[in-house]
């Protein structure tokens, strides 16, 4: 008899128990894997764009403007212009260094990212959003190293043809760090806008980026606005 009770009592225990779990952490886990799905489908040699970045550096007495657009060709970079001549020596060294040392940018980044995400809300706009914490290794780099465990990000969610997409990713610095042992970064926020393409698939739009620091006791920062064509 008691043998009948407890297999009675265990699958009525089951149920309570899953019923009392907290409704956010069921969501969690269908949302982020439903996008992180989406964004391992998605292969960047799929695509071809041309990246155009225009940079303002800002510090005492130093006002720069700089425009830039690369090309991706779904295999490999190449330097367009700079400030809409061709690219020096000096110009191709500094771009392939840094294309070496960063993924190609685009959906498929997403995966990687979400794997990190630990929250689901909704914001006042009633959107539903995914945080992450810190950011997982290799995610933002700079020309002197890996910052991204000094990184936060928030996913703003949307929905295309009944499934959810990243619309916007919103990163920012969870602290001050250092780039390397002369500048100290104070603030910084990217943010990277996503839209689907004709094919359905979600496609890297646009980015801004703002970034603040010191070094030898005098501050500085700079502004980034990036837009992608595809082709």
């Amino acid at each position: 008899m008691k043998t009948g009770r407890y297999q009675m009592f265990l699958p009525l225990l089951a149920s309570l128990l899953m019923a009392a779990a907290p409704a956010d952490e069921l969501r969690l886990d269908t949302l982020r894997d439903a996008i992180i799905t989406d964004a391992r489908a998605t292969d960047p040699a799929g695509f071809a764009f041309d990246r155009t970045t225009t940079a303002i550096r800002r510090g005492p007495g130093i006002k720069e403007k700089t425009v830039t657009v690369e090309r991706w060709d779904g295999k490999r970079w190449s330097l367009v212009s700079v400030n809409g001549k061709v690219p020096s020596a000096s110009h191709l060294k500094t771009f392939r260094k840094a294309t070496a040392a960063n993924p190609v940018p685009g959906y498929h980044r997403m995966a990687l990212l979400m794997a990190a995400a630990s929250n689901v809300a909704v914001d006042g706009d009633g959107r539903k959003t995914l945080t992450i914490p810190v950011l997982p290794a290799g995610t933002v780099r700079t020309d002197t190293g890996d910052i991204s465990s000094h990184l936060s990000g928030e996913a703003v969610i949307a929905s295309h043809d009944g499934k959810p997409y990243v619309a916007r990713l919103k990163v920012k610095a969870r602290e001050n760090f250092k780039l390397n042992l002369l500048i100290k970064v104070t603030n910084f926020e990217q943010i990277s806008d996503y839209r689907p393409g004709p094919d359905g698939r979600p496609r890297l739009a646009s980015q801004s980026a703002d970034s603040k620091g010191s070094m030898f006791g005098f501050s500085g920062g700079q502004t980034d606005e990036v837009v992608y064509a595809y082709r």
